[in-house]
């Protein structure tokens, strides 16, 4: 069984010892490790696409009978195919022997798993539960109708998604086979004991998909209660539970005698969704007298009042209405269904709002869902802020706040908004001929009116490739979801007609929105846009073998195409349109890094150590000026392909005038800096008298510095590349993607180094 302390702290992994064995996977950062595994997001370099790489502890794979449970456990993840089951790309055993390294690449899901949101919310509600039952029951029910028992269901095993809220079961990895024999004492003790059925704790005893039953219920009790049941509190009998008619069903899951649980797991969740329906209506019955002689009370009272008043909201209330309205604020009844009471608020132009108060944000926006409905405004559009009609979130920059609608209707002006964070719908209204200060009075009541350009947008600003820019249509906004601000520009250069820009707060808000809209395209991955058929595709880009982001082509409407990217050094995401994919896809090549040295200095910062430390300082210190331009610390993958598991000190550069990609390697000494360049002596032509096939390996002597130089050429790319040695210094450079023969002799000869 896997030790279940994980360590939570993300790291940025320099792991030569798994991208060796399995240079496909690129590590971004270390999701968790355990005492059997580790696992990282990753880019897999040959689809272009995020995954959750899984790798196996080494020291595992040689222990009598691991090894048989690994294959196992890939055998089953490639066997599983449905909506809530984490998809298995690719799994196996890689390298041999002391260096044998097991890993399973799944579907990468950027979200918490349920045990994470449990900790940090507390309980759920009833209808988040019954939907998490209802997706992990429906995975769990494929799963036994393949022959496969999961025997591990515990919330750390459920992942939500952040943004869909889609739940998804994983780790199969002690998954029993139910046509095979009967689990041995050594399986039985797999799994995770608070969650584990009897049968699976008692030796020698059957078990089959009951057990996932079992461990589904103590699942959804999690939910509900917010808290694990203890080993004691199983013990008693009935099982303290939730005082409502759930008890009776997680009793009945969590049933010591199988026979006696529910036949599957997804009759357990809709007996569930069943009693969440019958819950509020017993929860009345059971105040029913206390209301009513409270009302014998009350109308007593009231028979003595002269005048009926609404009375003043107390503060929690009053907390929840828009802060710009507090100082007038009564008690009204509610009017849309959901909400608890209603709050009437005026400004001090007599200008009424009324606030509706709902249990949680999401209520809220379920009753603003109807109301758009009714209003017959699509969703997306427009700026109430100029014009009505429209419809988006709000305010334009920043963080959202929630969403507004304004609208005429008869012989009325009406704004609609919700206030997510206070779990509020609030509505004005006025004469159609007041519309306009209508709309002003909304944004003056929410801070809604932000001058151009805000500090978000002034980031954009300074990395737009364009001109004439000026604030995007809050409802663009919604094309990228989670961004804080977005500007529109006339595109410098030729072949593009309008380009886009948009800031987001987090990493984690950009790659979720770019993922979605991959996602909503079904754009093919790691196709370059330059050659997609129908001009659809997506891939990963980077300068200099560093990360950069994500590409996405697409066409839009009336013939037009459309170029989405991530910078995810900036934080922002861009879209640039056109008309003909070559020049398009020249104009993106072309100005997509500008300014380039903006995002150099956003790379080097965020590295771990900051780039340049000072062992790559004085590596710097030796490259020529002209030569010292955009420079990195290169990427794990691309020092395993020069120098491979050398020790050395690198420093990546370009574009020069001889190649874009150089890279520049400090060795403790000129021998580790021989092996690694693999110096067996002259092997081929001299470089310097440009062979036909550029193809050379000869010692030179130039300017006091002896060494050997390295040319070739690769005809299944058309690269050409250059790289050479320096005995004084113990420096070896590697430079790629180089331009014509001559010019990088030519290069390489008076700017290329080191000095």
């Amino acid at each position: 069984m896997e030790d279940e302390t994980e360590d939570e702290t993300p790291v940025r992994p320099d792991r030569p010892d798994i991208t060796r064995l399995l240079p496909r996977y690129r590590l971004r950062e270390q999701l968790s490790q355990t005492l059997m595994s580790e696992v990282f997001h990753a880019e897999d370099t040959e689809c272009g696409r995020d995954v959750a790489l899984k790798v196996i502890r080494p020291a595992l794979l040689r222990q009598t009978g691991f090894a048989v449970r690994f294959k196992r456990e890939s055998d089953i993840a490639r066997t599983l195919s449905h909506p809530n089951i984490v998809e298995t790309y690719a799994a196996g055993q890689v390298g041999a022997g002391d260096e044998a390294l097991g890993y399973l690449a799944m579907r990468f899901v950027l979200g918490a798993n349920l045990g994470k949101v449990i900790a940090v919310r507390g309980r759920l509600g009833l209808a988040e539960t019954v939907a998490v039952a209802r997706q992990v029951a429906s995975a769990l029910d494929s799963a036994h109708a393949q022959g496969l028992i999961h025997r591990d269901v515990k919330p750390a095993n459920i992942l939500v998604e952040n943004g869909t809220n889609q739940v998804y079961l994983c780790d199969f990895g002690i998954a029993k086979n139910i046509a095979q024999s009967s689990i041995t004492v050594t399986d039985a003790a797999l799994g995770t004991a608070l969650y584990l059925s009897p049968e699976q704790q008692a030796n020698g005893r059957d078990v089959d998909h009951r057990a996932d039953v079992y461990s589904l219920g103590c699942v959804l009790y999690d939910c509900l209660a917010g808290r694990t049941l203890t080993t004691r509190e199983r013990r008693v009998h009935p099982i303290p539970l939730l005082g409502s008619p759930v008890d009776r069903v997680l009793r009945k899951a969590m049933s010591d005698d199988p026979a006696r649980r529910h036949a599957t797991c997804g009759e357990l969740a809709e007996e569930l969704a069943a009693a969440a329906e019958r819950t509020p209506r017993l929860r009345h019955l059971s105040a029913f007298l206390a209301i009513t002689a409270l009302c014998l009370v009350l109308a007593l009272i009231a028979a003595l009042l002269v005048a009926v008043v609404d009375p003043a909201p107390d503060r929690a209330a009053l907390a929840r209405a828009p802060a710009a309205l507090r100082d007038d604020c009564r008690v009204v009844d509610a009017t849309m269904a959901g909400a608890s009471s209603a709050l009437s608020c005026q400004d001090g132009a007599g200008r009424v709002a009324v606030t509706e108060l709902f249990a949680n944000g999401a209520v809220a926006s379920g009753a603003y869902a109807r109301v758009i409905s009714e209003s017959g405004v699509a969703e997306g559009q427009g700026d109430c802020a100029t014009a009505t009609g429209a419809e988006h979130r709000y305010p334009a920059t920043g963080p959202a706040r929630g969403r507004v609608l304004c609208y005429l209707h008869d012989d009325r002006a009406v704004v609609v908004w919700t206030d997510t964070e206070a779990g509020t719908v609030s509505r004005a209204e006025a004469p159609t001929t007041d519309d306009a200060a209508l709309r002003r009075s909304w944004s003056e009541w929410v801070g809604a009116d932000d001058a151009f350009p805000s500090a978000d947008e002034r980031a954009l600003l300074d990395v737009a490739a364009g001109v004439g820019c000026a604030r995007v249509p809050v409802g663009d906004l919604d094309a990228f979801p989670g961004a804080v601000a977005g500007v529109t520009c006339v595109p410098r250069g030729s072949g593009a007609r309008a380009v886009s820009y948009y800031r987001f707060a987090s990493l984690p808000d950009l790659r979720a929105s770019f993922t979605g809209r991959v996602s909503s395209t079904r754009a093919p991955s790691g196709v370059s846009c330059a050659t997609a058929p129908g001009f659809l595709g997506t891939q990963r880009h980077d300068w200099l073998g560093v990360d950069l982001g994500q590409v996405l082509c697409q066409p839009g409407p009336d013939g037009t195409l459309a170029m989405d990217w991530s910078m995810e050094p900036l934080l922002l995401a861009g879209r640039v349109v056109g008309n003909e994919p070559t020049a398009l896809t020249g104009w993106w090549s072309q100005w997509h890094l500008a300014p380039l040295g903006r995002i150099i200095s956003a790379v080097n910062a965020q590295s771990a150590p900051p780039f340049p430390t000072e062992p790559e300082r004085a590596l710097l210190d030796h490259i020529p000026p002209v030569s010292r331009v955009n420079c990195v610390r290169p990427s794990p993958e691309q020092v395993w392909r020069d120098v491979g598991a050398a020790s050395a000190v690198g420093v990546a550069c370009g574009r020069t005038s001889g190649a874009a990609l150089v890279v520049y390697y400090q060795f403790p000494d000129v021998a580790a800096m021989r092996s690694a360049f693999n110096d067996t002596g002259d092997s081929g032509e001299d470089c310097i008298t440009l062979p036909p096939d550029f193809n050379g390996d000869r010692g030179y002597s130039r300017g006091g510095s002896t060494g050997r130089l390295r040319c070739g050429f690769d005809e299944s790319t058309g690269e050409r590349t250059l790289a050479w040695t320096d005995d004084r210094l113990a420096i070896a450079v590697h430079a790629h993607q180089g331009t014509e023969p001559f010019a990088m002799i030519d290069w390489w000869t008076h700017d290329a180094g080191p000095v």
